[in-house]
């Protein structure tokens, strides 16, 4: 062989070795490492994670909260959410029949596919295609329940980024109803923590689905995917996924002492990272922090005068118990402020807003309220309502209606 040609042939080798790692690189999302590859330092990737208490939003902890990572079943509480909130507003019902499409089976067989076992021309309840969708992970269920919300997965698809958009969800873009890969979708931490706390917030007895430990469907029993159920009375739910592409993810929710928080872990190198992680998040969150009751009606007036009704005194009600979250040990002075935005003339609705609660720390607001009318208030007579009339314009020249009102609590040792 002339010199000429080995030369050449050298070369040819030489690109011939060099190609095919460009050729068979993973697809890497915009921010994204794959799990198990060295980032730009040489230092592989750490999971990113969240940790937050559900009735506030308050973040205690995050460590790469908004990087953009594939979701794999994470995709599913956007999933959840829709339906439970089509169910509220009676759009379906959870016995609502749903017949099961050749699409939906066909999702359940694709390649890393969780699924039901749900098969075409089945017709199963919604009931049964939530537990199916948040136990056994079924991707099968997640396109059944798009098709019967919102008519094709590609409607629902739509329905899911609108949702996210309000929300503020700003690192979410959705492709499916149930996360298999797919080109452009990803999600964040922060924002599975947003979309976790919002399902937990509007629908609290969701909990009794994603707390069973098991789901049968057609004779085939399968476990719940989230091994925190099994391992920490705690631990209720929510949602867990996995895919090559996005690592092992979850969206676990726990309760103690009237406390709920909610773990994210995502991108974690295998289940046991991420069981671990998750653990020590709760384990971190429940020994800092106590949530705390605000006895308000002992601090701010609890009732509300209204002039010209046939009740002269309404109650001031609270959606639920209000309550902040503070770091253990400490006996922090809050400042309860109340405001009064509805003038106070009846008619009054039953629950009908007339003003806002804010419990505030040094000028920061922890926890906010509305406060609405405890009963309705009809109107009175002709001379009723002049009466009150009179009566409310001079205890204004007396500055007797403050619009506002503060005092200070602070919680026992």
């Amino acid at each position: 062989m002339t010199p000429v040609l080995r030369s050449l042939l050298a070369l040819v080798l030489c690109l011939g070795c060099g190609s095919p790692a460009s050729w068979a690189g993973p697809r890497i999302l915009p921010g994204r490492t794959p799990v198990g590859v060295p980032s730009e330092s040489g230092v592989p990737t750490a999971p990113a994670t969240l940790l937050m208490e559900v009735s506030t939003g308050k973040i205690f902890e995050e460590d790469g909260a908004h990087r953009r990572l594939p979701p794999a079943s994470l995709d599913k509480l956007m999933t959840l959410y829709l339906t439970l909130r089509a169910v509220r507003d009676h759009r379906i019902a959870l016995d609502t029949p749903v017949t099961v499409s050749v699409d939906a089976w066909r999702i359940g067989r694709t390649a890393e596919s969780s699924r039901m076992f749900l098969n075409a021309g089945d017709v199963v309840s919604v009931q049964e295609l939530l537990k199916g969708l948040m136990v056994a992970s079924g991707n099968d269920a997640a396109e059944a329940l798009a098709e019967a919300v919102g008519g094709s997965a590609q409607q629902f698809v739509a329905m899911m980024n609108a949702e996210a958009a309000g929300l503020g969800m700003r690192d979410t873009h959705y492709v499916t109803p149930h996360g298999l890969p797919a080109p452009d979708e990803y999600t964040s931490a922060w924002d599975v923590a947003v979309i976790s706390r919002r399902v937990l917030l509007d629908f609290p007895e969701v909990v009794r689905i994603t707390n069973e430990r098991y789901e049968t469907y057609g004779g085939i029993k399968q476990a719940n995917w989230n091994n925190l159920v099994f391992k920490d009375a705690r631990v209720d739910g929510l949602k867990t996924g996995h895919t090559t592409e996005a690592g092992y993810c979850i969206a676990a929710t726990a309760e103690q002492d009237g406390m709920r928080l909610v773990a994210v872990v995502m991108d974690a190198p295998t289940v046991g990272r991420r069981t671990d992680l998750a653990e020590g998040l709760f384990a971190q969150g429940f020994s800092r922090y106590a949530r705390v009751p605000v006895p308000w009606e002992r601090i701010v007036p609890a009732s509300f005068r209204v002039y010209g009704g046939t009740v002269g005194d309404v109650p001031l009600e609270t959606p639920g118990p209000v309550a902040v979250v503070v770091e253990r040990g400490t006996r922090p002075s809050l400042s309860v402020f109340e405001t009064i935005t509805a003038r106070p003339f009846a008619p009054l609705a039953r629950a009908q807003q007339v003003g806002v609660l804010t419990i505030s720390l040094d000028g920061r607001p922890l926890a906010t309220a509305s406060l609405a009318a405890g009963q309705a208030v009809g109107r009175a007579g002709f001379f009723g309502r002049l009466w009150g009339y009179v009566r409310y314009e001079f205890g204004a020249l007396l500055h007797r209606h403050p619009a506002h009102s503060q005092g200070t609590y602070t919680p026992p040792g």
